[in-house]
Protein backbone atom coordinates (compact mmCIF):
# COMPACT_ATOMS: atom_id res chain seq x y z
CA UNK A 1 0.00 0.00 0.00
CA UNK A 2 3.10 2.22 0.56
CA UNK A 3 4.17 1.79 -3.53
CA UNK A 4 3.98 4.94 -5.55
CA UNK A 5 2.65 4.34 -8.71
CA UNK A 6 2.24 6.81 -12.05
CA UNK A 7 -0.99 7.91 -14.20
CA UNK A 8 -0.68 6.33 -18.14
CA UNK A 9 -2.50 9.32 -18.83
CA UNK A 10 -1.18 12.09 -16.38
CA UNK A 11 -4.55 13.28 -15.70
CA UNK A 12 -5.60 10.02 -13.04
CA UNK A 13 -8.50 9.30 -15.31
CA UNK A 14 -7.90 5.76 -16.70
CA UNK A 15 -10.69 3.68 -17.19
CA UNK A 16 -11.25 0.46 -15.53
CA UNK A 17 -12.82 -2.72 -16.39
CA UNK A 18 -12.22 -5.67 -17.70
CA UNK A 19 -12.07 -4.95 -21.46
CA UNK A 20 -9.01 -3.00 -21.13
CA UNK A 21 -6.24 -4.71 -21.72
CA UNK A 22 -3.64 -3.53 -19.55
CA UNK A 23 -4.97 -1.64 -16.44
CA UNK A 24 -3.41 1.76 -15.42
CA UNK A 25 -2.14 0.48 -11.89
CA UNK A 26 -2.95 4.16 -10.25
CA UNK A 27 -6.41 4.42 -11.15
CA UNK A 28 -6.68 0.67 -10.11
CA UNK A 29 -5.05 1.29 -6.76
CA UNK A 30 -7.34 4.43 -6.37
CA UNK A 31 -10.84 2.52 -7.33
CA UNK A 32 -10.03 -0.32 -5.37
CA UNK A 33 -9.27 2.33 -2.58
CA UNK A 34 -12.79 3.98 -2.80
CA UNK A 35 -14.50 0.48 -2.44
CA UNK A 36 -12.27 0.14 0.63
CA UNK A 37 -9.40 -1.95 0.38
CA UNK A 38 -7.09 -0.45 3.09
CA UNK A 39 -3.44 -1.45 4.46
CA UNK A 40 -5.24 -2.99 7.22
CA UNK A 41 -7.37 -5.56 4.88
CA UNK A 42 -4.48 -6.60 2.39
CA UNK A 43 -3.38 -10.29 2.97
CA UNK A 44 0.20 -10.64 2.34
CA UNK A 45 1.94 -13.80 1.24
CA UNK A 46 -1.64 -15.01 0.41
CA UNK A 47 -1.08 -15.81 -3.70
CA UNK A 48 -4.64 -18.40 -4.61
CA UNK A 49 -2.11 -20.38 -6.49
CA UNK A 50 0.53 -20.70 -4.16
CA UNK A 51 0.04 -19.25 -0.63
CA UNK A 52 2.03 -19.52 2.35
CA UNK A 53 0.64 -20.80 5.78
CA UNK A 54 0.47 -18.06 7.47
CA UNK A 55 -2.09 -17.51 9.34
CA UNK A 56 -4.43 -14.50 9.72
CA UNK A 57 -3.66 -11.59 12.16
CA UNK A 58 -7.27 -10.88 13.43
CA UNK A 59 -10.09 -12.98 13.44
CA UNK A 60 -13.22 -12.08 11.07
CA UNK A 61 -15.27 -9.50 13.17
CA UNK A 62 -18.35 -9.13 10.65
CA UNK A 63 -17.55 -5.95 9.31
CA UNK A 64 -18.41 -4.40 6.57
CA UNK A 65 -15.07 -4.51 4.69
CA UNK A 66 -14.51 -8.30 5.28
CA UNK A 67 -16.18 -8.86 2.54
CA UNK A 68 -12.93 -8.43 0.95
CA UNK A 69 -10.43 -10.48 3.17
CA UNK A 70 -9.98 -13.87 1.77
CA UNK A 71 -9.40 -13.41 -1.57
CA UNK A 72 -6.35 -12.06 -3.36
CA UNK A 73 -6.70 -9.53 -5.62
CA UNK A 74 -4.44 -11.12 -8.02
CA UNK A 75 -5.94 -11.19 -11.53
CA UNK A 76 -5.17 -14.56 -13.26
CA UNK A 77 -3.95 -15.30 -17.05
CA UNK A 78 -7.11 -16.05 -17.84
CA UNK A 79 -7.73 -19.61 -20.52
CA UNK A 80 -10.95 -18.37 -21.74
CA UNK A 81 -10.26 -16.89 -24.84
CA UNK A 82 -13.86 -16.99 -25.76
CA UNK A 83 -16.07 -16.12 -23.11
CA UNK A 84 -19.56 -17.89 -22.80
CA UNK A 85 -22.59 -15.81 -24.06
CA UNK A 86 -26.04 -15.88 -22.03
CA UNK A 87 -28.64 -14.16 -23.77
CA UNK A 88 -31.56 -13.78 -20.95
CA UNK A 89 -33.96 -12.16 -24.22
CA UNK A 90 -36.77 -14.64 -23.26
CA UNK A 91 -36.56 -14.53 -19.75
CA UNK A 92 -37.07 -10.90 -20.43
CA UNK A 93 -40.14 -11.43 -22.39
CA UNK A 94 -41.11 -13.45 -20.43
CA UNK A 95 -40.97 -10.50 -17.60
CA UNK A 96 -42.47 -8.05 -19.95
CA UNK A 97 -45.09 -9.97 -20.53
CA UNK A 98 -45.68 -10.41 -16.97
CA UNK A 99 -45.50 -6.89 -16.78
CA UNK A 100 -48.01 -5.83 -19.76
CA UNK A 101 -50.68 -8.89 -19.59
CA UNK A 102 -50.88 -9.45 -15.46
CA UNK A 103 -54.57 -10.16 -14.23
CA UNK A 104 -55.69 -9.67 -10.43
CA UNK A 105 -57.24 -13.27 -9.13
CA UNK A 106 -61.04 -11.49 -9.16
CA UNK A 107 -62.67 -14.45 -8.55
CA UNK A 108 -60.24 -15.26 -5.25
CA UNK A 109 -63.03 -13.65 -2.47
CA UNK A 110 -59.96 -14.16 0.17
CA UNK A 111 -57.96 -11.58 -2.15
CA UNK A 112 -60.40 -9.53 -3.09
CA UNK A 113 -61.85 -9.17 0.17
CA UNK A 114 -57.88 -8.55 1.90
CA UNK A 115 -55.33 -5.09 2.58
CA UNK A 116 -52.74 -4.43 0.10
CA UNK A 117 -50.35 -6.36 2.87
CA UNK A 118 -52.94 -9.27 2.87
CA UNK A 119 -52.55 -8.94 -0.80
CA UNK A 120 -48.93 -9.23 -0.73
CA UNK A 121 -48.72 -12.22 1.44
CA UNK A 122 -51.29 -13.96 -0.58
CA UNK A 123 -49.06 -13.58 -3.87
CA UNK A 124 -46.29 -14.95 -1.45
CA UNK A 125 -48.06 -18.25 -0.09
CA UNK A 126 -49.33 -18.79 -3.45
CA UNK A 127 -45.51 -19.34 -4.37
CA UNK A 128 -44.97 -21.52 -1.84
CA UNK A 129 -47.76 -23.78 -1.60
CA UNK A 130 -45.93 -26.59 -2.98
CA UNK A 131 -43.01 -27.10 -0.98
CA UNK A 132 -42.68 -29.84 1.14
CA UNK A 133 -39.45 -30.95 3.18
CA UNK A 134 -39.47 -34.52 1.43
CA UNK A 135 -39.65 -33.23 -1.80
CA UNK A 136 -36.33 -31.45 -1.33
CA UNK A 137 -32.96 -33.02 -1.83
CA UNK A 138 -29.23 -31.70 -0.91
CA UNK A 139 -28.06 -31.29 -3.94
CA UNK A 140 -23.58 -31.51 -3.46
CA UNK A 141 -22.93 -30.10 -7.06
CA UNK A 142 -24.81 -27.49 -8.93
CA UNK A 143 -23.71 -26.56 -12.66
CA UNK A 144 -23.79 -23.03 -14.19
CA UNK A 145 -26.62 -24.27 -16.77
CA UNK A 146 -28.40 -25.60 -13.22
CA UNK A 147 -27.91 -21.88 -11.84
CA UNK A 148 -28.95 -20.24 -15.05
CA UNK A 149 -32.21 -22.14 -15.38
CA UNK A 150 -32.86 -21.20 -11.61
CA UNK A 151 -32.50 -17.34 -12.20
CA UNK A 152 -34.80 -17.43 -15.34
CA UNK A 153 -37.54 -19.05 -12.61
CA UNK A 154 -37.05 -16.70 -10.03
CA UNK A 155 -36.96 -13.73 -11.89
CA UNK A 156 -40.19 -14.48 -13.37
CA UNK A 157 -41.53 -15.10 -9.53
CA UNK A 158 -40.07 -12.05 -8.24
CA UNK A 159 -41.86 -9.99 -11.10
CA UNK A 160 -45.70 -12.10 -10.56
CA UNK A 161 -44.95 -11.40 -6.84
CA UNK A 162 -44.25 -7.21 -7.42
CA UNK A 163 -47.36 -6.98 -9.78
CA UNK A 164 -49.56 -7.50 -6.87
CA UNK A 165 -48.53 -4.15 -5.61
CA UNK A 166 -51.24 -1.97 -6.90
CA UNK A 167 -48.71 1.31 -6.82
CA UNK A 168 -45.93 -1.00 -8.52
CA UNK A 169 -48.85 -1.58 -11.66
CA UNK A 170 -49.54 1.54 -12.02
CA UNK A 171 -45.57 2.66 -12.88
CA UNK A 172 -44.58 2.74 -16.82
CA UNK A 173 -43.01 -0.41 -18.12
CA UNK A 174 -39.65 1.08 -18.21
CA UNK A 175 -40.01 2.95 -14.30
CA UNK A 176 -41.32 -1.45 -13.58
CA UNK A 177 -37.45 -2.78 -15.08
CA UNK A 178 -35.56 0.16 -13.28
CA UNK A 179 -36.62 -1.11 -9.69
CA UNK A 180 -37.05 -4.83 -10.90
CA UNK A 181 -32.86 -4.85 -11.69
CA UNK A 182 -32.20 -3.70 -8.33
CA UNK A 183 -34.06 -5.72 -5.89
CA UNK A 184 -34.87 -9.14 -7.82
CA UNK A 185 -31.68 -11.04 -6.53
CA UNK A 186 -32.13 -9.40 -3.25
CA UNK A 187 -35.84 -9.68 -2.89
CA UNK A 188 -35.39 -14.09 -3.89
CA UNK A 189 -32.17 -14.46 -1.59
CA UNK A 190 -34.40 -13.49 1.55
CA UNK A 191 -37.85 -15.50 0.31
CA UNK A 192 -35.18 -18.52 -0.30
CA UNK A 193 -33.95 -18.25 3.31
CA UNK A 194 -36.88 -17.32 4.95
CA UNK A 195 -38.14 -20.60 2.75
CA UNK A 196 -35.16 -22.81 3.98
CA UNK A 197 -35.59 -21.79 7.70
CA UNK A 198 -39.45 -22.72 7.49
CA UNK A 199 -38.73 -26.23 6.03
CA UNK A 200 -35.46 -27.19 7.93
CA UNK A 201 -36.00 -24.85 11.17
CA UNK A 202 -32.32 -25.19 12.90
CA UNK A 203 -30.94 -27.58 11.20
CA UNK A 204 -31.02 -24.64 8.29
CA UNK A 205 -28.67 -22.59 10.24
CA UNK A 206 -26.62 -25.07 11.91
CA UNK A 207 -25.42 -26.88 8.48
CA UNK A 208 -26.16 -23.26 6.39
CA UNK A 209 -28.92 -25.30 3.94
CA UNK A 210 -30.43 -22.76 0.96
CA UNK A 211 -32.93 -23.35 -1.02
CA UNK A 212 -32.35 -22.81 -4.55
CA UNK A 213 -35.39 -24.64 -6.34
CA UNK A 214 -38.97 -26.21 -5.81
CA UNK A 215 -37.42 -29.55 -4.97
CA UNK A 216 -33.24 -28.64 -4.27
CA UNK A 217 -31.18 -27.21 -1.65
CA UNK A 218 -27.89 -26.84 -0.89
CA UNK A 219 -25.03 -26.28 2.34
CA UNK A 220 -23.63 -23.52 1.17
CA UNK A 221 -20.44 -23.74 2.79
CA UNK A 222 -19.83 -27.56 0.91
CA UNK A 223 -21.16 -27.29 -2.20
CA UNK A 224 -19.42 -27.35 -5.21
CA UNK A 225 -20.26 -24.87 -8.23
CA UNK A 226 -18.85 -25.55 -11.36
CA UNK A 227 -18.44 -22.60 -12.85
CA UNK A 228 -15.04 -23.17 -14.51
CA UNK A 229 -17.04 -22.31 -17.95
CA UNK A 230 -16.59 -18.52 -16.88
CA UNK A 231 -13.85 -18.29 -14.17
CA UNK A 232 -10.12 -19.41 -14.06
CA UNK A 233 -10.75 -19.85 -9.98
CA UNK A 234 -11.78 -23.04 -8.23
CA UNK A 235 -14.96 -23.36 -6.54
CA UNK A 236 -12.86 -23.57 -2.97
CA UNK A 237 -11.31 -20.38 -3.93
CA UNK A 238 -14.71 -18.44 -4.94
CA UNK A 239 -16.48 -20.18 -1.46
CA UNK A 240 -13.32 -18.07 0.05
CA UNK A 241 -14.06 -15.16 -1.87
CA UNK A 242 -18.34 -14.75 -0.45
CA UNK A 243 -17.63 -16.77 2.54
CA UNK A 244 -17.47 -13.62 4.92
CA UNK A 245 -20.80 -12.29 3.12
CA UNK A 246 -22.38 -16.18 3.33
CA UNK A 247 -20.82 -15.96 7.30
CA UNK A 248 -22.95 -12.68 7.49
CA UNK A 249 -26.39 -13.71 6.07
CA UNK A 250 -26.67 -16.76 8.64
CA UNK A 251 -25.23 -14.97 11.74
CA UNK A 252 -27.21 -11.48 10.89
CA UNK A 253 -30.61 -12.79 9.36
CA UNK A 254 -30.97 -16.08 9.32
CA UNK A 255 -30.31 -16.59 13.01
CA UNK A 256 -32.48 -13.48 13.97
CA UNK A 257 -35.14 -14.94 12.25
CA UNK A 258 -35.24 -18.35 13.61
CA UNK A 259 -35.43 -16.54 17.14
CA UNK A 260 -38.31 -14.37 15.81
CA UNK A 261 -40.78 -17.11 14.25
CA UNK A 262 -41.83 -14.01 12.03
CA UNK A 263 -45.62 -15.33 10.38
CA UNK A 264 -46.25 -14.91 7.10
CA UNK A 265 -47.76 -11.31 6.80
CA UNK A 266 -44.37 -10.42 8.65
CA UNK A 267 -42.43 -12.13 6.07
CA UNK A 268 -44.50 -10.51 3.70
CA UNK A 269 -43.67 -7.14 4.74
CA UNK A 270 -39.82 -7.31 5.37
CA UNK A 271 -39.63 -8.56 1.40
CA UNK A 272 -41.84 -5.40 0.13
CA UNK A 273 -39.58 -3.25 2.75
CA UNK A 274 -36.54 -4.26 1.18
CA UNK A 275 -38.03 -4.14 -2.35
CA UNK A 276 -39.22 -0.51 -1.17
CA UNK A 277 -36.26 0.92 0.62
CA UNK A 278 -33.83 -0.19 -2.18
CA UNK A 279 -35.63 1.42 -4.70
CA UNK A 280 -36.67 4.84 -2.71
CA UNK A 281 -32.44 4.79 -1.64
CA UNK A 282 -31.42 4.92 -6.33
CA UNK A 283 -35.04 6.14 -8.01
CA UNK A 284 -36.74 9.57 -7.45
CA UNK A 285 -39.64 10.65 -9.38
CA UNK A 286 -42.60 8.75 -9.48
CA UNK A 287 -40.76 5.61 -8.55
CA UNK A 288 -40.01 7.40 -5.15
CA UNK A 289 -43.66 8.31 -4.36
CA UNK A 290 -45.29 5.00 -5.33
CA UNK A 291 -42.66 3.62 -2.90
CA UNK A 292 -43.38 6.18 -0.17
CA UNK A 293 -47.15 5.37 -0.73
CA UNK A 294 -46.82 1.99 -0.63
CA UNK A 295 -45.12 1.84 2.65
CA UNK A 296 -47.50 3.52 4.42
CA UNK A 297 -50.34 1.19 3.46
CA UNK A 298 -48.27 -1.80 4.39
CA UNK A 299 -47.28 -0.58 7.84
CA UNK A 300 -51.20 0.82 8.52
CA UNK A 301 -52.28 -3.08 7.58
CA UNK A 302 -49.53 -4.50 10.09
CA UNK A 303 -50.87 -2.61 12.61
CA UNK A 304 -54.22 -3.48 12.26
CA UNK A 305 -52.78 -7.20 11.79
CA UNK A 306 -51.50 -6.86 15.32
CA UNK A 307 -54.02 -5.34 17.09
CA UNK A 308 -56.63 -8.16 15.45
CA UNK A 309 -54.43 -11.00 15.51
CA UNK A 310 -51.80 -10.68 18.44
CA UNK A 311 -54.24 -8.08 20.43
CA UNK A 312 -50.93 -6.18 20.37
CA UNK A 313 -51.13 -1.96 21.17
CA UNK A 314 -46.97 -2.33 22.19
CA UNK A 315 -45.39 -4.15 19.07
CA UNK A 316 -42.72 -1.56 18.52
CA UNK A 317 -40.33 -3.83 19.89
CA UNK A 318 -41.04 -6.57 17.35
CA UNK A 319 -41.30 -4.19 14.79
CA UNK A 320 -37.81 -3.10 15.94
CA UNK A 321 -36.45 -6.71 15.35
CA UNK A 322 -38.27 -6.89 12.20
CA UNK A 323 -36.36 -3.96 10.85
CA UNK A 324 -32.96 -4.47 11.90
CA UNK A 325 -33.43 -7.96 10.09
CA UNK A 326 -34.53 -5.65 7.13
CA UNK A 327 -31.25 -3.48 7.24
CA UNK A 328 -29.00 -5.90 8.14
CA UNK A 329 -29.45 -7.71 4.86
CA UNK A 330 -29.56 -4.56 2.92
CA UNK A 331 -26.05 -3.65 4.24
CA UNK A 332 -25.09 -7.66 3.23
CA UNK A 333 -26.25 -6.94 -0.36
CA UNK A 334 -24.55 -3.79 -0.63
CA UNK A 335 -21.42 -4.99 0.54
CA UNK A 336 -21.83 -7.45 -2.21
CA UNK A 337 -22.33 -5.39 -5.02
CA UNK A 338 -19.19 -3.66 -3.89
CA UNK A 339 -17.21 -7.69 -3.65
CA UNK A 340 -18.93 -7.58 -7.20
CA UNK A 341 -17.54 -5.06 -8.52
CA UNK A 342 -13.89 -6.37 -7.35
CA UNK A 343 -14.55 -8.62 -9.34
CA UNK A 344 -15.08 -7.49 -12.49
CA UNK A 345 -11.82 -5.30 -11.91
CA UNK A 346 -9.90 -8.32 -11.64
CA UNK A 347 -11.57 -9.88 -14.26
CA UNK A 348 -12.74 -12.96 -11.91
CA UNK A 349 -15.70 -13.58 -14.05
CA UNK A 350 -15.59 -14.07 -17.91
CA UNK A 351 -18.77 -13.93 -19.36
CA UNK A 352 -21.09 -12.12 -21.80
CA UNK A 353 -24.80 -11.10 -20.91
CA UNK A 354 -27.06 -9.82 -22.91
CA UNK A 355 -28.42 -7.89 -20.21
CA UNK A 356 -25.64 -7.58 -17.67
CA UNK A 357 -27.23 -4.84 -15.30
CA UNK A 358 -29.80 -7.25 -14.34
CA UNK A 359 -26.34 -10.02 -12.61
CA UNK A 360 -25.34 -7.28 -10.30
CA UNK A 361 -24.78 -8.91 -7.52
Amino acid sequence: MEKKYTCRKANQGCRIDKTERYLCRLCRYKKCLQLGMTADNVQWNRDMISSTDRKRQSDDDGTDIDAYLDWSPESKKSCLDDPPLYDLSKVLNKIHKTFMEFKIPVDDPVYQATNTLGKMDWALRRHRKHHKMQDFRIANTVRLDQLVDMWGNEMTKVAEFMMHSEEFRELSSEEKFSIFKLVWQISQRFEKLTMSLEIFGKRALEEKILITSNNTAIRMEHVDVDLSKITDYTSIELRKMFHPLCSRLYDHVARPLLELDPSSIEISFMLCQIIWHIAGKTMQGNILNAGEKFIAKIADDLHQYYMKEYKMSNYAGRLIKLMTIVNSLQRIHLDRLKLMKLAKIFDVFKVKITDPCFFQD
